[in-house]
């Protein structure tokens, strides 16, 4: 699997959707190795890699639906497109990377880096002590 910190937009914003994408993608694929390792049958071998990659892309779209219903990705306009134009075929997307979702517009990397500065600011005394003086701050500007 490749580290999260590779899935950088030209932007350099984080790719949540295209990650996970990948990251299920990667699994599915060494599932499939290990697959070649249990059968010389060609014909249950093939039978064996179409289950599961139907079984992987099933589970990729149950978590994009999810994380869809909480707004935190959107369906990229190849989605649409793709039903239009091809017949319903899988076709590469640059935008999304094969994933079929983008990070949400409503949620931007910078929201993102908020919560996560806030929600982890328990694990480093310095950054709590930062905040909460800040915060202070802010109080007392405005009573």
């Amino acid at each position: 699997m490749s580290e999260w910190k590779n899935f950088i937009n030209i932007n350099g914003d984080f790719e949540l959707p295209n990650f996970l994408y990948r990251t299920i993608n990667d699994l599915m694929k060494q599932a499939l190795d290990m697959g070649t390792l249990l059968s010389d049958d060609q014909y249950k071998l093939r039978a064996y890699k179409e289950q599961t990659k139907k079984l992987f892309k099933n589970k990729w779209y149950d978590l994009a639906q999810a994380l869809e219903f909480f707004e935190i990705i959107e369906q990229c306009s190849c989605s649409s497109a793709r039903l239009e134009t091809n017949g319903g075929k899988d076709v590469y997307c640059d935008i999304c990377k094969g994933a079929r979702y983008i990070i949400s517009s409503a949620l931007t990397p910078d929201e993102m880096r908020e919560v996560s500065m806030f929600v982890n600011a328990a694990q480093n005394a310095e950054v709590a002590e930062k905040l909460q003086k800040s915060l202070m701050k802010v109080l007392s500007e405005h009573k």
